[in-house]
């Protein structure tokens, strides 16, 4: 087989959009698990729409997926590299000029003088008519004398693809093979009136001078590969392999809008997601390994077990469960330092100073939250007590845990327990100790002292460890903690309500 060569052709006319990344990403998979190139190319020829604050976004999203590529332009910071350039399609205009004028010049293609009048005033009989709305094909028959003459007036025209008879077949590897009658489509144009080339032309024949191989993109596509083979065969390039996935579903099983959160790919490292946890999840949504029911993959597993037989042609509901239970997965299987790197930034963003720590604390502070976070953003709120006081305690708990008279004296011998640790047995097992001598005096349960405890250490009612935090705080900070908590119920005789 050739080598493969795969390409992703955003226009930066947004942000990098799910289901643009759901394409790349596949792109991607098929070039790193052929051993092929993958190639990034920018549509950025309608000027109005591109905008250089969303190439730069780009390329940030797909650098934070990990998307990289083998090819493309300057982009971001990264240099422009590869054999085939230029990768930005607004560079390529005379190329698509001079191979739409060749088409003319092979007579597979004609010009076409009709005034936007005549066009709307056809357009509008076929709405009366109850026919599709295609152009009548009545310049294809001028005569050269009369091209002459309407070219000598200064007629403005456009340059129109002369459509085939017959049949045109899509042997696509998701849909199967799809059949267009050629009936069914009126002679399009290729280059505008001013000789810029239209998007049909300008994909095909960047994919034919790039050398690409297979094109895998949106089944919203699938129209537009009649056009698009018709134009690989007349300009004489291969025609390479078509793959047309389903489009990403929101959680309604409609198309996921521009307008919801989260269709911008960076939205969900906003949220606290892993980029590991989206390329987990987006390829899960067109795509299955051999290994019935498996969802959880690294990156390097993805591409060792992909395959493009392995996409499917039922569009996938965006699932917001999946998605959670897949990052708390990826986040268990970061070493404790690489979790205390990604989420020091986010502890920094929210006003925490962690500079009063050694790098030896943060990493356990990371490691006793691990099991416990569904995303980085919620380490804050697992943390934030260890680097500040604690400004109020949480009502409900006070309400649950701090109401009974005999709360006050539960929480004296909770303090008298943790004074009589050694500061040598200062540590998990040896608070967990105390703890479990406490519960056998009493005949009560563990529950009963730790619940407690933890509001008075924290503010709250969830978090990590008791054990494990008490230990980092210190022996001092916890009796400290626990006095003042003591003076909260003191006032109210040990009966909060």
């Amino acid at each position: 087989m050739d080598t493969v060569r795969c390409r992703i052709a955003p226009s930066p006319s947004g942000f990098l959009h799910i289901g643009t990344a759901k394409t790349a990403m596949y792109n991607w998979l098929l070039a790193r698990s052929t051993g092929g190139s993958f190639v990034l190319r920018l549509e950025d020829t309608d000027a109005e729409r591109t905008d250089e604050t969303y190439v730069q976004a780009m390329c940030e999203g797909f650098k934070w997926l990990g998307i990289l590529w083998d090819e493309g332009p300057e982009f971001g910071v990264e240099p422009a590299r590869g054999e085939y350039g230029p990768y930005r399609q607004s560079q390529r205009r005379e190329l698509h000029r001079s191979e739409g004028l060749r088409l003319l010049a092979e007579h597979k293609a004609y010009k076409c003088f009709c005034s936007k009048e005549e066009l709307d005033a056809e357009r509008e009989r076929a709405t009366q008519e109850k026919r599709p709305p295609r152009y009548s094909g009545k310049c294809k028959h001028l005569t050269p004398n009369q091209v002459a003459e309407l070219e000598a007036k200064g007629t403005p025209y456009v340059v129109r693809f002369r459509v085939p008879e017959g049949e045109t077949i899509i042997h696509d590897l998701i849909q199967g093979d799809v059949h267009f009658d050629n009936k069914e489509y009126d002679d399009f144009i290729i280059l505008k009136a001013n000789g810029d080339p239209i998007f049909h032309l300008a994909v095909v024949v960047d994919d034919g001078h790039m050398k690409i191989t297979h094109v895998i993109r949106g089944d919203d596509h699938l129209t537009n590969a009649g056009r698009h083979v018709m134009l690989f065969n007349a300009l004489g390039y291969p025609v390479p392999k078509f793959a047309h996935h389903p489009l990403v579903l929101d959680e309604v099983g409609r198309k996921y809008s521009k307008r919801l959160h989260g269709a911008n790919v960076l939205d969900w490292r906003e949220d606290g997601y892993l980029p590991e946890t989206l390329i987990n999840y987006i390829a899960l949504l067109g795509w299955t390994s051999e290994e019935a029911n498996r969802e959880f993959f690294t990156l390097d597993e993805m591409i060792s077990l992909f395959t493009i037989e392995r996409l499917s042609k039922s569009p996938a509901r965006f699932d917001r469960k999946k998605l959670d239970w897949l990052n708390g997965q990826h986040i268990r299987r970061l070493t404790p330092q690489e979790l205390c790197d990604r989420v020091l930034p986010i502890l920094h963003k929210n006003g925490l100073d962690t500079s009063v720590k050694s790098p030896e604390w943060l990493a356990h502070m990371a490691a006793i939250c691990q099991e416990k976070i569904p995303t980085l953003n919620n380490i804050v709120e697992y943390t934030d007590f260890f680097f500040q006081d604690i400004a109020a305690y949480e009502e409900k708990a006070v309400a649950k845990l701090w109401k009974d008279p005999a709360s006050k004296e539960r929480m004296r011998a909770i303090q008298t327990a943790m004074q009589n640790v050694a500061a040598d047995q200062w540590n998990h097992d040896g608070i967990k100790a105390a703890f479990e001598a406490l519960m056998s005096q009493s005949g009560e349960g563990l529950g009963k002292f730790v619940h407690p405890t933890r509001l008075a250490l924290t503010g709250k009612s969830v978090g990590p460890g008791l054990f494990e935090l008490a230990e980092l705080l210190g022996k001092e900070e916890c009796l400290n903690r626990i006095a003042k908590a003591i003076a909260y119920i003191e006032p109210l005789g040990g009966n909060v309500s």
